[in-house]
């Protein structure tokens, strides 16, 4: 006879929509049905639960190594419910914004993780995590907003000769410079070792 635990554990994830995605059996009640497409061009359908946020005390923080690149794995418990296991990509906006405030988190206190995604009135693609806790919203530990300037080390875009203007190969290799550093504050700072790191 098999039969479940409190130790099981309920995986999620969150996808481009900004909402927090759990999949399930097609028959599950409020299943919602999604076609996808991966990057090598392989279609598919999922049945899953959506969720607008995430509320519970964040037990543990781990990187994941897989098939599509490093993951940011935040586990959240809530009582006697499953753990959640919520992974963010960390290479994506959710799991970059992520990073950036989870230095300011109290992990004996409870969090509120609410994904968002929106067009703001300039017609940018605005993607990232709201994490509150006792009521206030978390702070990015690597920007003043008094200021407008980075803080505690996080790195620059490179400094070019007058007249010339950052590209896009070169924005792609800040933008890995800045992923390494947040995983490495990260790592420091939940003093995390090799055997965190799952693969």
């Amino acid at each position: 006879m098999l039969n479940n635990s409190k130790e099981d554990k309920i995986f999620a994830s969150i996808l481009a929509d900004g909402l927090i995605h759990i999949t399930c059996d097609e028959f599950s009640d409020g299943a919602i049905k999604r076609e996808y497409e991966t990057s090598t061009g392989e279609k598919g359908v999922k049945y899953e639960h959506q969720y607008t946020d995430i509320t519970g005390i964040i037990t543990d923080v781990k990187f994941f190594e897989g098939d599509y690149g490093k993951s940011l794995q935040l586990t959240i418990s809530d009582g006697d419910e499953k753990p959640v296991v919520l992974s963010l990509s960390t290479a994506s906006s959710y799991g970059e914004d992520a990073m950036k405030k989870l230095l300011n988190v109290d992990l004996t206190q409870e969090v509120k993780i609410a994904p968002y995604s929106f067009t703001d009135e300039n017609g940018k693609n605005k993607k990232g995590v709201t994490i509150y806790q006792n009521g206030a919203k978390i702070q990015n530990h690597f920007y003043n907003p008094e200021t407008k300037e980075n803080i505690n080390g996080y790195p620059e875009p490179k400094k070019l000769k007058a007249g010339k203007k950052m590209d896009k190969e070169l924005w792609k290799i800040y933008f890995a410079e800045v992923r390494v550093f947040l995983v490495d504050k990260i790592t420091e700072h939940f003093k995390l070792d090799k055997d965190d790191i799952q693969f």
